[in-house]
């Protein structure tokens, strides 16, 4: 891929205070080892083939955790609905990850097609969705079910449960949270819906557009933005403004003419916005898909997993009511906006229309919060050599000691 532009947007400023996240719990790695249980049965059901199939996940706790009940993420791989696996190398790593800061994870795959001919007609890709809508709403009963039936062995909050995935996998979470049987699909879309045993009915044990407490979007499209009429749910969107397989607007898959016009994260937000829905939004401007994770080999791919998970991170903590703010903002400092020029920078950049912080604190720590320098601003340009910065994305903030006023913003050095 190309250098990469990141464009950082929409992260809340402040958050309210919860006991619960206490010692940076939900935000940092907390805890040192994860317990890890590898394919555990969900589901069963007939595949696209006709043939009944083990539907698999993958749990990972931290372990000595004496938390009684924590909240559980749910992640879901993409591959087109015919190739992927909840054993990609960014799963694991994104389980082990999150589990270390609290969470309970479950990296769940989905039934998958049998060739990427789904990718060609409408009737079989909406099939492919459907089918993995009925293997979303399905993980979520085995782990109600789980709670309220077998002792609750992962120590579910079945209230703190987040739908998240990827491409194909975000296609899942976001018809299962916000398309109900009310929505206007056509009648084809509802015969074909019907074939496959239907995705209503019998799979609304819960109210998925109250009771799931929040949805990651990579990547992902809805069939329509009318399906986003649920104002209670609220989501993170992540996605690369010029994605060649899933549109950033309103598009097609691959842009294949036989498949059916989605619409993607941009129009998602936009709606969003109209509605009131909380809508955090991180857009990469390039032309990739799913950066953090290359679709076919699962590899974590920097800088976009830290930014992405460092994103996922601060909209959990948003839900749950952390006293939690994005890595250095402070919520007792009254924040003014700072020009770095230029941004992206190369070997240094500079500060401008900052006269009134010299001789006062820089700061400069990158997405994990590590700090990188800390020192008096001499209103000089800053050398990111000298300081030993390498590529990636960074927190530039200026403070004010005396009246606790700080410039802050986002800078990219590649």
């Amino acid at each position: 891929m190309k250098p990469f532009i990141v464009i950082l947007l929409c992260i809340g400023a402040v958050f309210s205070a919860g006991a619960q996240c206490e010692n940076g719990r939900f935000q940092q790695k907390i805890f040192t080892s994860v317990k890890a249980t590898k394919n555990i049965t969900y589901h069963r059901a007939k595949n696209a083939g006709g043939y009944v199939q083990n539907v698999l996940m993958d749990v990972f706790e931290p372990q000595n955790d004496t938390m009684a009940l924590r909240p559980l993420v749910i992640f879901q791989h993409g591959g087109a609905y015919w190739t992927g696996t909840k054993d990609y190398e960014s799963q694991i790593v994104m389980g082990n990850e999150l589990a270390k800061c609290g969470y309970v994870v479950s990296s769940a795959t989905y039934r998958l097609e049998p060739s990427f001919v789904s990718l060609i007609f409408e009737d079989l890709m909406l099939k492919a969705i459907g089918r993995g809508v009925q293997d979303t709403k399905e993980l979520v009963r085995y782990f109600y079910n789980s709670a309220r039936d077998s002792s609750n062995p992962f120590r579910i909050d079945t209230t703190r449960i987040f739908l998240c995935g990827a491409s194909a996998g975000a296609f899942n979470v976001m018809h299962t949270v916000y398309m109900d049987e009310s929505d206007m699909l056509s009648d084809r879309w509802r015969g074909w819906l019907d074939e496959i045993g239907g995705v209503f009915g019998d799979y609304d044990f819960i109210d998925f557009g109250k009771d799931i407490f929040g949805v990651v979007n990579i990547n992902g499209a809805l069939g329509d933005k009318s399906y986003l009429d649920n104002e209670t749910t609220s989501f993170l969107s992540v996605h690369n403004i010029w994605d060649p397989e899933v549109p950033f607007n309103r598009g097609r898959p691959y842009n294949i003419p036989t498949l059916m016009y989605v619409d993607g994260s941009n129009i998602l937000h936009t709606k969003a916005q109209q509605l009131g829905i909380y809508n955090p939004f991180y857009i990469i401007p390039d032309a990739g898909h799913t950066s953090y994770s290359l679709d076919f080999f699962g590899n974590v791919v920097q800088p976009f997993f830290d930014s992405t998970l460092w994103y996922m991170k601060n909209y959990f903590v948003h839900q749950l009511g952390c006293n939690s703010v994005p890595t250095a903002i402070r919520p007792q400092q009254q924040l003014k906006p700072l020009v770095v020029y230029p941004n992206p920078a190369w070997d240094e950049f500079y500060l401008q229309g900052v006269q009134a912080f010299i001789g006062q604190q820089l700061t400069i720590e990158d997405l994990t919060g590590r700090l990188i320098y800390q020192g008096r601003f001499s209103g000089e340009p800053v050398s990111t050599r000298s300081l030993g910065m390498t590529k990636g994305c960074y927190i530039v903030r200026l403070t004010d000691e005396k009246n606790g006023t700080a410039a802050v913003e986002k800078l990219l050095l590649q």
